[in-house]
Parts: C-alpha cells; structure tokens; sequence
C-alpha cells in the first residue's frame, strides 16, 4: 500500500525549477519593469590557500550560466582557483600561479586581517602564518596592503577574461555588483579590513557605467544556495543539510533546515565549527612521507624539485584521484627529480616502497597514510554538527562536500562508510562545482540581496539591481556572539549590585550603572534583515551641552563570545564599533523636561536599530522612526 507524504517536497530537474536563474530573471524585470540587461555581478571566494571568481549578468542567468574563471596566468591548465600566494621582488608583486618555482611565497595572509584572541591558537604559531607576518614587518606593510596587492593583481585578471569574452565595449556599458565571501566567524573589524583593501585595490574605481557596489556575502551561505538546491536533487520541508566546506586550510561545517520548499527557505540550524584540517595538511604529510622514504636523499633536492614532487606528482596527479581500496594491488608511482641521486643508486629494493629508476612504488596503504589524521579530525566536525543538531530535536539528512579537499572521491567514500548506514546521505557534484561552489553562490548572493548592504551610497538617477522575493533564500543565522549596549536603570534591591548605585539629581532617583542591555545573544536564531530596535534617552540642561553633543554624537556597540552573557559590563564584554552621527534635531524641538530639583531641560529619544545582513549587522542611530545622518553616519571597528 502506498501513503501520501504530507510533507512537501521539490525535485529540482533541470528543465523547470522554482529557483532556477531563468525563474529569478522574470522577478528581477518584473520588478524594475525593464530589461536589466546593463548589470553584472562578479563573486570573488578569497580563501586562506585558493581564490576562485565566477560572473554573470542578467543574459547569462536566463540561461543558467554562471560563468567561471578558469584560466589563470603561469597556468597552462584549466583551473577552478588560483594560489592565494603573493611574492615580492625588485618592486615587482607576483601572484597565484605566476611566482616562480624556485620562490618562497607568503601564504595565508587573509588570515592577518585577524587579532591573535580571535584565531585559533592552534593557528597563531602556524608555520605559513608567521612567515607572513614577517613579511609585513620586512616590507613595512600591513595586512590590508597585502590582501589589496592580491586583490588588485585578481581584479586585473577578472576585467582581462571579462573583457575577452564580451568585449570591453560591452563591459563598459555593464554596471558592477561585486560580492566577496567571508568567514561567517569573521568580527566586524575584519570585514572592515576586506572593504578597504578592495577599495585601495580599485576594485570600485569609478567606471564609464557608474559607481561599482560591494557587499559580503558568508562563506557557507554562499554554499549552501549553490548546492543545496542543484539540479536532480530532491528536498523536502525539515530535511537538515551540513554543508563541509572542506578546504587548503581549514574544514567549516555549518547545518541549514529546509523550512519551506516553494519558495526554499533555509535556517541555519546548528552554529558553524570549523578546525585546521585542510588539504594542505595531508599534503605536508604526504611529503613527510616522502622524505622519511628518500632519506639524506630529500637534503640534495632544491625548491624546485621539492615543488615539481608536490605539484605535478601529487596534486595534480595522485590526490585529486586516489581512492583506498584494500584489495587493489595497484602503484602509485612518484618520479624524483634526479638531482636527489647525485653520488647515489637511484635503485633501492631494500625495503618497501622500492625506488626503481629514481621513481617511489608507493602502494596504496602507503598512500592512504597521508589522508587518515585529517579525516579523522573531519570526522570530529561532522560528529560535532550531529550531535547539535539531535540536542535540537533535528535529525540530518545529508552531508553535501564542497571546497577543494571537498572535491576528493577519497573524502566522499570515507563519509559514506562512516554514515550512509546512519540513513544520512554523502552528496559531491561532479568536477570543479565543489570547488567553485561558494564563488558560484556568491553570484547567487548578489542576485537575490541586490546591494541592499553595498558600502556605496547612491547617486541620484544611478540604477541598482534590486532586492528580489526568488524562489530561495536563507531566513535567518544563528547569533555567533552577543551584542548589546551598556545601560543606566532604576536600581531594584536583590536585583542590581550596590557598587552599581548612584543618584542621579536630574531624574531623581537612584540608578544602576554598568548594566548591559543586549540586542541579540550567542546562539539565538536570527531572523535575516528583520531589525532589532531599543528605545534610549540622554537629558541635556542646555542648548550649549546640547549643541557640543550633537557635532559627534556617539553609541558604543559592544560584543561578548560567552555562551551566556552577564547582566553587567565586565571584563570579557569588549567593544565591536562606535557608531558616531551628527544630529540635525533642533534643540527648541527636543521633549520637554523638567529636573527633580524644578530646572526645565531638554530629553533626546532616540533608538538603536540593528539589522542583521548575512556577512554583517548594520546598526544606525534613528530619531522618530528616521535615521540619523545617514549621510554622515560613520561605524568604526574597534
């Protein structure tokens, strides 16, 4: 007998999808009631070890083509990404696969854009980390140079390959939407840093079209809209999806819950985790593996030769492949440069692996020794992602990898091993779509949201992409820490501390200082762009207190990581930013108020509104329901 599935469920063929592009094209023009043809939106995924970039205009959507850049200078192949790795030299900059083989390049200097309290303090003393802080003191640079020397080689090649296949004619008459990925942990003076780098990179230089806009979109939500929802895959109302984002660096998981499939809406469900258990750690363990084999040997290899092992014999060739097979009797053969045989047999059958010809015969047990530490520390997340989920009622339906370790048919059959027999599916596209995904999805970022967050202001007559209702979207994230602004209340007995008391003369009565009133608290589910708005006062006695306030009126907004946070303001409260406005309120128009001692005074009410945006939470300062300044309004990170 066959039952009826009351829950709704979508399949999402390729032809006729309720997210698909075509389906979005139809709202945006229906929106603007106009073709829209003149916009472009171009995602940069800038990652600790790869960057990758896709692009899109309105034409291409309607096709469902989101084109990808995949030919990269000093590359003759076609790649998904590009090294995130600058070399200086002679006053020259030297990028992505461009740096010469014999160089020393500095690696993961995204990651500098961090405070120490804010890395792992497994990362803080990481090898590749220090060098390039050393590099910022030897060239006199801070990390926001670095990132914008990157960003602005990366932007040169974009505008080269855009510009190839449209033609720059075409490409000056398309406006710029650009949306760059972050780390969803990331604090808001690390996007900041991001936001000026682009800046000073040219990345918005003025151009023949108008005004480029920028926005950040989190990396697992640009994710989760490429992958979630790709064709041939069926999603039902309360499935749980962990996106892996399996990466060079580091492995982020976060979990999203399918609340309602026409239109797919998706809430994240459990809190991101991430750990220091990329690919680049069972690289470093395959060359050790190497090295322990070659012996005196690996001393006499130079740079180069080390990079021609890593490069051609092992990335390009074993590890994207490999896949353990107990049964298999097959070789993996690895050639070694022969300057490491200089005085030496390049024959040794003494002990397995043989070397035969100056090649290793490694088998694939030996192999498999380099991916074991690192999927068993993802193994951990994914546990971790599990076990959260079910504390919360919820049951996980799929694991879907994306990133470049995410790609690795080895991952894939180790997860499915591990929890198909757990009824929880192990999806991986096919190709380069995990290692493009959170580029492609910021695409979809910048279609769906529009620069509703942009960092430009617009000119009067400029057009924008607007916000658009599609056929997917992720509602709401879970609050990573707590934000808040200290207050001054009535004080209550047995409920305010006597150190927090004092009088004030003005009002009357006593009050409790030091009182911290939150905005949103760690582990909260989010509504997305649904403001938080707290109503506050400040008394002034003159239009000359007033008048001194109002040039650079102040609100301090302030975070704490605990999983609870206090009533108070304590030690492990820090400061986020300070939104500062000018206030163009006459005096003569403020509340009237009259002191406990009979002195007529002035009251400003004003509110706080917080809104949350995905990569960021924009706060403004609002007085009757307007803003203030919104000109002038300037937020600065701590």
């Amino acid at each position: 007998m066959v039952f009826l599935n009351k829950k709704k469920s979508s399949y999402l063929d390729s032809s006729e999808k309720p997210w698909s592009l075509k389906a979005l094209v139809s709202r945006i023009k229906k929106k603007t009631n106009s073709d829209c043809d003149d916009f472009m939106v171009i995602g940069i995924d800038f990652g600790t070890t790869y960057s990758g970039v896709a692009w899109a205009t309105i034409a291409d959507f309607e096709k469902d083509q989101i084109n990808l850049v995949t030919s990269w200078p000093g590359s003759g192949r076609e790649e998904g990404k590009a090294p995130t790795e600058l070399f200086y030299e002679d006053d020259q900059v030297m990028w992505g696969y461009g740096i010469p083989a014999d160089a020393e390049p500095i690696r993961w200097f995204k990651l500098l854009l961090l405070k120490d309290e804010d890395l792992p303090s497994e990362l803080r003393q990481a090898e590749y980390l220090l060098r390039a802080k050393k590099v910022l003191r030897e060239y006199n640079k801070t990390a926001v140079d670095l990132i914008a020397d990157y960003f602005k080689c990366l932007w040169e090649h974009i505008m080269y390959t855009i510009n190839k296949a449209r033609g720059k004619i075409v490409v000056d008459g398309l406006t710029f939407h650009v949306v760059i990925t972050v780390p969803a942990i990331w604090k808001g003076y690390a996007r900041q840093g991001m936001e000026e780098a682009a800046r000073k990179s040219g990345i918005l230089n003025s151009r023949p079209a108008g005004r480029t806009t920028l926005t950040f979109a989190p990396e697992p939500e640009a994710a989760a809209l490429a992958t979630i929802c790709e064709p041939g895959r069926t999603i039902e109302e309360d499935d749980v999806y962990v996106i892996c984002d399996a990466g060079g660096g580091t492995v982020d998981l976060v979990s999203y819950k399918v609340s309602d499939t026409d239109p797919i809406t998706l809430h994240e469900a459990v809190v991101g985790t991430g750990g220091l258990c990329g690919g680049i750690f069972i690289d470093e363990m395959f060359e050790s593996i190497c090295k322990a084999r070659l012996g005196r040997q690996w001393s006499k290899l130079s740079q180069t030769g080390i990079k021609e092992i890593m490069k051609n014999e092992w990335e390009y060739a074993i590890k994207p492949q490999y896949k353990a097979d107990d049964t298999s009797k097959k070789e993996y053969i690895v050639a070694i440069p022969a300057e490491a045989f200089k005085g030496a047999s390049m024959n040794d059958d003494s002990r397995k692996p043989i070397i035969k010809e100056g090649r290793i015969y490694f088998s694939s047990s030996d192999i498999q020794k380099a991916f074991t530490s690192v999927f068993s520390e993802i193994e951990k997340l994914v546990d971790g992602q599990i076990s959260k989920a079910k504390e919360n009622g919820l049951s996980v339906t799929g694991i879907i990898l994306v990133g470049g370790l995410g790609s690795s048919p080895y991952l894939y059959d180790h997860l499915v091993s591990r929890y198909e027999r757990r009824k929880i599916r192990v999806l991986q596209s096919t190709g380069i779509r995990p290692r493009t995904a959170i580029c492609r999805g910021a695409i979809f970022k910048g279609f769906l949201d529009g620069p509703t967050q942009s960092t430009a202001e617009v000119a009067p007559g400029e057009k924008h992409l607007p916000k658009v209702n599609s056929g997917i979207s992720v509602a709401s994230t879970i609050a990573r820490q707590s934000l808040g602004l200290v207050i001054a209340e009535r004080f209550e007995a047995g409920r305010h501390l006597n150190e927090d008391r004092y009088y004030d003369k003005d009002e009357g009565y006593h009050f409790a200082g030091n009182q911290m009133q939150w905005f949103l608290e760690k582990g909260q589910n989010v509504p997305k762009l649904q403001p938080v708005k707290r109503s506050y006062y400040q008394l002034f006695r003159s239009k000359d207190d007033f008048d001194e306030s109002a040039n650079r009126f102040d609100s301090e907004i302030l975070q704490c990581d605990d999983d609870v946070p206090p009533s108070r303001f304590n030690d492990r409260i820090k400061s986020l930013c300070t939104i500062t406005v000018e206030l163009d309120v006459p005096y003569e128009l403020l509340e009237d108020f009259t002191s406990a001692e009979g002195k007529r005074m002035k009251r400003f009410n004003f509110d706080v509104e917080m809104v949350p945006s995905g990569a960021s939470i924009d706060f403004a300062i609002l007085y009757q329901g307007i803003k203030l300044g919104s000109q002038n309004a300037k937020i600065e990170f701590e």
